[in-house]
């Protein structure tokens, strides 16, 4: 009579799950920081987009300054993306309806009709939980337009 002998596949693959894990976990964790500092990248702009859009909201108020605006707009990024204020940019852009003079982006010389443009940006690296080389030195942006009232 043959002997036939019973190896265990559980003897012979020992120390398999250690080298697959110390493969995968490295892989799995940049995955996962990745979608991490993407997501945070996008809610940024869209925080970056609101405050815009507040600024061009005020912007478009008769008698309204650009220092009140970026005033404005500077604290609202500040406060929700957790920046300081210096790291915030603020660009009030104004484009004349035809037939209006040139006001020269200076709000209080804003005509009715004149479009107001509001930018905000700041770099990705300031708002960044996790430093990533891809996306070092992105500027996320957010913008509004509105007519001046």
């Amino acid at each position: 009579m043959i002997r036939r002998r019973h190896h265990n596949n559980q003897e012979q693959r020992s120390g398999a799950a250690l080298v697959e894990s110390a493969l995968v976990l490295p892989i799995f964790f940049l995955v996962t920081l990745s979608v991490v500092e993407f997501g945070r990248a996008f809610m940024v702009s869209q925080l970056l987009t609101n405050s815009a859009r507040e600024g061009a909201r005020l912007a478009i108020t008769a008698g309204v300054t650009n220092q009140e605006v970026v005033d404005s707009v500077t604290d609202k990024v500040a406060s929700t993306v957790g920046v300081s204020a210096a790291q915030v940019t603020v660009d009030i852009t104004i484009t004349p309806f035809t037939g209006n003079p040139d006001p020269g982006n200076d709000l209080t010389q804003a005509n009715k009709r004149d479009l107001c443009n509001v930018t905000t940006s700041v770099l990705y690296d300031d708002v960044s939980f996790v430093p990533m080389r891809f996306l070092a030195g992105v500027s996320l942006a957010g913008q509004a337009a509105m007519r001046h009232e």
